[in-house]
């Protein structure tokens, strides 16, 4: 019988051989997940938010039972962080806001105003601190007083006796109070990524980051306002575009190599067809999306991209990658066209519908891992995945997945 360690092996090896456009002996199984590890072995929502690392007896046993070739990452906000800093873009389990075993939610809203571009261009440090965070954050209000610029000569004094006032003490009181449990939480997450290397199954997506539209829209201007700058607003969306390029590429990667990991996680958020015309996409979207992606393989990282919504019109532009280094998995696409385009020159997966794997029959669950496996299994270059971050399904329907994948996927 295999150890762990050599398992690990084998499954980095049946994945670089996908991801290369190869045929290993089978096709990988790694569907995305987020809290299906506390709902099926029994550590509620609250729990896992106030330290991941409770998730680790889960996830080792869902290695154990399921088996998988790779397991996604958590993706939590830390409970007590979010209550310290008063953070409003974000609803985490527990007390007032969600109950115990509900699901963190992230709120559209507006914490850069349509007229402030060009200001966050020129200095995105000194909006960062002076505006965006307190705006974002409600015990961080204080630093919108807080002056890091003129300290040259005299302005020294000035500068210094801001930082007792009451409401700047407060921002630097509550930083502090969140830097324990944001330690609790890196730490947390640290502890479940090396129960699963040590269970024999690499990791997908530990960090991850948004391209630079995404940064903008989900952070800055809300993606409702972010989608309709494209038309009030396209030179500053232009230059803040620019900048969060410059931005995102210095910092991507940064804890990817100092755990030297092999991954670069990218969630695409705004980019659905739904939300922007294609030659939109190209102008605005893509340039920054591409950036990251050529960085990340130039520094021997692959590039784990979800598209996430309708991505059928972007096809064709998501072939403008090196061949062979990237991975995109897809929510709702044609998958006998994304095999046919994106399939030639990178690894596809995704797409089994999570609602069917939720809600559907065992039957139906086979049927459609099935389909999946005949349109985009010949040839290599495919992982078997559901389509969206999956939080619960009954047992039993995802093992009718897993059990067809490996006796069904073999090449």
């Amino acid at each position: 019988m295999a150890t762990n360690q050599e398992l690990l092996k084998e499954r980095e090896q049946r994945l670089a051989t996908t991801i290369a456009l190869g045929t290993p002996d089978r096709v990988p199984i790694a569907p995305k997940m987020n809290h299906f590890y506390g709902d099926m072995y029994g550590v509620n929502c609250y729990t896992a938010a106030s330290d991941p690392k409770t998730l680790v007896p889960a996830v080792r046993e869902y290695i154990r039972e399921f088996q998988p070739d790779g397991v996604w990452q958590i993706a939590q906000h830390s409970n007590h962080v979010v209550d310290l800093l008063g953070t409003k873009f974000v609803r985490c389990p527990g007390g007032s806001r969600l109950g115990i075993n509900d699901h963190f939610q992230i709120l559209d809203d507006e914490f850069m105003y349509e007229d402030e571009y060009l200001e966050f261009a020129q200095d995105p440090t000194t909006f960062i601190i002076n505006k965006w965070l307190p705006r974002r954050h409600s015990e961080l209000a204080g630093l919108a007083k807080v002056n890091f610029q003129d300290w040259i000569e005299y302005g020294i004094y000035g500068a210094v006796a801001t930082f007792g006032d009451p409401e700047v003490k407060k921002a630097f009181e509550a930083l502090q109070a969140a830097a324990y449990h944001s330690k609790v939480w890196l730490e947390g997450g640290a502890a479940f990524a090396d129960a699963c290397v040590e269970e024999g199954v690499p990791v997908l997506a530990r960090f991850g980051h948004t391209c630079p539209f995404d940064v903008l829209s989900d952070n800055f201007r809300g993606m409702m306002n972010m989608n309709m700058d494209i038309l009030t607003q396209p030179e500053g969306l232009e230059e803040a575009l620019e900048q969060a390029t410059n931005i995102v590429l210095k910092y991507m990667l940064n804890p990817i190599k100092a755990f030297n990991d092999k991954y670069l996680f990218i969630p695409l958020h705004g980019g659905v067809d739904e939300f922007m015309s294609k030659e939109n996409y190209a102008k605005y979207y893509w340039p920054g999306l591409k950036a990251m992606i050529e960085k990340a393989v130039a520094e021997g990282i692959t590039p784990y991209v979800f598209c996430e919504g309708n991505y059928d019109t972007r096809l064709e532009q998501l072939m403008d990658v090196p061949k062979g280094k990237v991975v995109y998995m897809f929510e709702k696409v044609d998958m006998k066209r994304a095999k046919e385009t994106v399939g030639q020159v990178a690894c596809i997966g995704g797409n089994l519908p999570t609602a069917t794997l939720m809600y559907a029959s065992k039957e139906k669950v086979i049927d459609e891992t099935k389909r999946l496996l005949d349109t985009c299994a010949p040839g290599g270059g495919f992982i078997m995945d559901c389509s969206i971050v999956m939080d619960n399904c009954p047992k039993e329907n995802l093992h009718a997945m897993f059990e067809t994948a490996l006796t069904y996927g073999k090449y």
